[in-house]
């Protein structure tokens, strides 16, 4: 069993070894937790939290994080292309070397990557599509996201990908 205590009709304390003083605390079922509310002798769930930006956020990151396919439209094929924090560091390497190649004339020069798919060879000037094809991934992301912090309220359901798209 399990015991707890009670504050402004709602469970504050929750204990799962009975207390040597009773005073204060009231044996419970084990389905009932601590923010759970406590009126005319019933419990009840506490109410849902309010959704915030910093969740919204938070699933921005996550969407952000899941890459997204590129098709090379060769025999290389599709490859899912990685945009978790570490890939995007490697994306900034990339980026770099495949912008001086450019700059240099030499947009047909071979960069050696590895995508969630494997190895790949890209031009230079490949690498640019490919950011591109990022951009477009990524900026559709954030425009959603920027659409639901400005909801008043935050819908429960932000998650969904109806919202996202």
């Amino acid at each position: 069993m399990k015991y707890v205590q009670i504050i402004d009709s709602e469970v504050v304390v929750v204990s799962l070894v009975e207390p040597a003083n009773m005073d204060g605390w009231m044996e419970v079922p084990d389905d009932v937790f601590a923010g759970h509310r406590y009126a005319s002798g019933a419990f009840s769930p506490p109410p849902p939290r309010a959704k915030t930006e910093d969740d919204i956020i938070a699933e921005r990151r996550r969407r952000l994080a899941a890459g997204f396919d590129y098709d090379f439209g060769d025999p290389r094929g599709v490859h899912r292309i990685g945009t978790t924090d570490v890939d995007m560091a490697g994306w900034d390497e990339v980026t770099k070397y495949a912008s001086a190649l450019i700059a240099a004339g030499q947009g047909q020069t071979g960069i050696n990557i590895v995508t969630d798919t494997g190895p790949v060879t890209v031009t230079a000037d490949e690498w640019q599509m490919v950011v591109i094809a990022a951009a477009a991934f990524r900026q559709a992301i954030f425009a959603a996201s920027f659409a639901m912090q400005a909801m008043v309220p935050i819908p429960d359901s932000f998650a969904d990908d109806g919202y996202w798209q």
